[in-house]
């Protein structure tokens, strides 16, 4: 499968990455790292689909605490596509 991170959720990447780099640049690497390395994994055919149910239908959520990686995979174009990268802790319930 091809992964698509799309530039919303890229932004997301450098915002965490910003705020948590704001007081330790050192752990700020080391998440963006984790998470884009977990990102990779879903090219592996066997591990698109790894991710729970997401919120919104049609979608997954990966796990790379305290994150969620949402995403949708397009079988039809062997395509994953992310969309966002969210704190888990976040009340998404306001974003709907």
């Amino acid at each position: 499968m091809k992964v698509i991170v799309r530039a919303e959720a890229e932004d997301d990447l450098g915002n965490l990455f910003d705020w948590i780099a704001k007081d330790n640049p050192h752990a700020a690497r080391a998440i963006v790292t984790r998470i884009r390395d977990r990102i990779n994994l879903l090219e592996i055919d066997a591990l698109a689909r790894m991710g729970r149910r997401g919120r919104v239908g049609g979608t997954l959520e990966l796990i790379e605490h305290p994150y969620l990686i949402v995403y949708r995979v397009r079988d039809e174009e062997r395509v994953i596509e992310v969309l966002s990268i969210v704190h888990g802790a976040r009340d998404r319930q306001a974003d709907t």
